[in-house]
């Protein structure tokens, strides 16, 4: 099933106070298109441009939104459809008009007869496509009058229907549509056309399924089986650019019918309003009907000519996340290991005979993982790493002491896992801002320790967590090399290994070793010994990421059987951290693995190794992502998966 728009493309260019700011796709049924293609649900685009650079970024604004496209007509010869939005600041109020000429020029790009091919289009439909109009002109009609599909249409104007009879407006819109729209400026025009009483005797005569009428700042009534519902906007949101809003209302309302598989239920509507509500406060708040999901396309002027005949573009190259985040990781690692959450570890009075919880979620694990493994090691007491649901089903009756570990001080899982263990034993470790997680948690300040530093206040963005993993880690590393007397100098350290794993890395995730990751499709990680956080944290990437399956063994384990998995379903690439020191077991365990394993080796033992092999698996993700060209730390995920992200009630 797809969701499909049909007609022909627009360009907009944007304009504010006389200058203007960019350009970018249009047109009520592609915008509706873009707003779906965004919730990942299935699109597709029926229409025809021009083969000038207009059409070419027309067809280029819905391309980045992986929509499909093989059914766009590029005519030779043919100028594409161009419309310009204008925009006044009027003592401190923006006001927009819109108009299909030129501000400055005042020519015209449109051409007034849709040029799409009806034939073809009637050809190429499916089934079960959901077709998707913004008007009633001839050629929709055709397709309009001879398809069986669902049919959504949004009228926001009713300029074309104002040489047409009464009767020959009722033959155009009834019981032909799924879903109908109206603006309410065109169904108060309908009902005094139509000679009718109110919205619901218009619903009655046109006999759509779900009928919907937009009252801007005013809400919005669904009107469904002759029963009429009115809702109020719930929030608005700071509003620059009203444009787009009624798209993304139909978008959202669309979207929510799909996923109810078309069954209305008064009960449903409240909660449709309230979803279509917070997509049009996002759209308002940005800059052109697309400005929420790409940014407008920046143009220059050549010599004399106006900007909507002819115009340079270079696409500016799109920044990942991923590489941003890596770029900065050395830096914020070493601001870490200075901030004053060191001082605050020395605080919680670690000793040979507490019992420890160590507590993350995510890309923290590992640095709870790693934590653990120091305190361990530095006083034999007990330690133990834990997911926050597990904490729930334990008996915590003898645990002294409790350390969180949360990038942002404040996730919601963790908090409430410990809920009923005294606040005064519990500590956590974050780059999170003291008084809000003071404020959110109630946990004292004098139990925090933050990272946050005048000069480290950036945050990583996107799923993945390096920072989040290492920075942690790098703070327990510290307290470990301190209370040991080491002379290592800890800077160098991560300076060096950074620099080592940076280009070692480079050189063995290339397009030979990531295509047979791709061909087995899943990934053997082998942990154990002191390579523990890094195998946690890679499985955890890899599975945010969405790019591999993985399974993790622990060396000695796989032994009990795990290797027919491995033999019977041909799941035979594995990655292998080790530290420098090999057992006699490890060799005959790498040698049974074979050729198809990737060794990560570090060349320290213990609890460097643990911490060096962390780094590394940093560069893993981060390689494989250039490889397979995608952001890793911005995977493509759906709106249903956002209710138990955000979860905020009980574990």
């Amino acid at each position: 099933m797809r969701v499909v728009s049909i007609g022909d493309l627009v360009l907009d260019y944007y304009y504010k106070d006389g200058k203007l700011l960019g350009i970018n796709g249009g047109m009520t049924s592609h915008n509706i298109i873009a707003n779906l293609a965004k919730m990942n649900i299935k699109t597709a685009v029926f229409g025809v441009c021009g083969d000038d650079l207009q059409g070419q970024i027309a067809i280029k604004s819905l391309d980045g939104l992986k929509v499909d496209l093989k059914n766009i007509s590029v005519l030779n010869g043919v100028r594409t459809r161009c419309f310009h939005v204008s925009y006044f600041d009027d003592n401190g109020r923006l006001t927009f008009t819109s108009k299909k000429r030129c501000p400055f020029c005042n020519n015209k790009k449109w051409y007034n007869d849709s040029l799409i091919d009806t034939k073809d289009i009637l050809k190429n439909i499916n089934d079960d496509d959901i077709l998707v109009f913004d008007n009633l002109n001839e050629k929709n009609q055709i397709i309009i009058n001879n398809t069986e599909n669902k049919k959504v249409i949004d009228l926001g104007q009713y300029f074309e229907l104002e040489n047409l009879s009464s009767d020959e407006i009722i033959d155009k819109l009834c019981a032909k549509f799924e879903i109908i729209n109206f603006n309410e400026r065109v169904s108060n025009y309908l009902v005094k056309k139509l000679k009718l009483n109110n919205d619901i005797e218009l619903y009655n005569v046109l006999k759509p399924n779900l009928m919907t009428i937009t009252h801007g700042e005013n809400g919005a009534t669904f009107i469904n089986d002759g029963k009429e519902y009115d809702f109020k906007l719930s929030f608005k949101g700071d509003v620059i650019d009203s444009t787009g809003a009624g798209d993304a209302f139909i978008s959202s309302i669309i979207k929510d019918a799909i996923k109810s598989n078309f069954n209305y239920d008064f009960t449903l509507f409240k909660k449709w309003y309230e979803n279509s509500n917070r997509l049009t406060s996002k759209v308002v708040s940005k800059m052109g009907a697309r400005g929420h999901i790409n940014s407008l396309f920046k143009i220059k002027k050549i010599d004399n000519d106006c900007m909507c005949d002819s115009f340079l573009y270079h696409e500016r190259k799109k920044i990942k996340r991923c590489n941003i985040n890596i770029n900065n990781l050395k830096s914020r690692i070493i601001n870490a290991i200075h901030s004053n959450a060191i001082s605050k570890l020395e605080n919680i009075g670690f000793n040979e005979n507490s019992n420890c919880l160590f507590i993350g979620t995510g890309g923290s694990y590992a640095g709870a993982y790693f934590a653990s493994k120091v305190i361990n090691l530095l006083y034999g007491s007990n330690t133990y790493p834990m997911y926050p649901r597990d904490v729930l089903y334990r008996n915590n009756k003898n645990i002294d002491k409790v350390i969180l570990f949360s990038y942002s001080g404040t996730t919601n899982d963790i908090i409430n896992s410990v809920q009923e263990i005294d606040k005064e034993n519990i500590y956590i470790v974050t780059k999170g801002e003291l008084k809000n997680i003071v404020l959110k948690t109630g946990i004292p300040l004098k139990n925090i320790s933050s990272y946050r530093t005048s000069s480290n206040k950036g945050k990583e963005r996107g799923f993945l967590s390096f920072e989040g993993a290492l920075s942690p880690a790098a703070i327990f590393l510290k307290y470990y090399l301190d209370n040991t007397n080491s002379s290592i100098n800890l800077d160098d350290f991560v300076k060096e290994r950074i620099k080592y794993w940076n280009e070692k890395i480079g050189e063995i995730i290339n397009k030979s070793s990531v295509l047979k990751m791709q061909e087995h499709k899943l990934i053997n990680i082998f942990r154990g010994d002191f390579t523990d956080s890094a195998c946690f944290d890679l499985e955890s990437k890899f599975t945010e990421s969405g790019i591999f399956n993985c399974i993790i063994h622990e060396k000695k384990n796989f032994s009990h059987g795990r290797f027919i998995n491995y033999e019977n379903l041909n799941n035979t690439f594995s990655i292998y951290f080790k530290q420098k020191l090999t057992t006699e077991y490890e060799n005959e365990l790498l040698k049974y693995l074979g050729d198809d394993t990737l060794i990560i080796e570090s060349k320290y033992d213990g609890i460097l190794a643990e911490f060096d092999l962390l780094i590394a698996s940093q560069f893993i993700i981060y390689y494989i992502g250039n490889v397979l060209n995608i952001d890793v730390s911005k995977p493509k995920y759906s709106e249903k998966a956002m209710k138990i992200y955000f979860y905020k009630g009980d574990l």
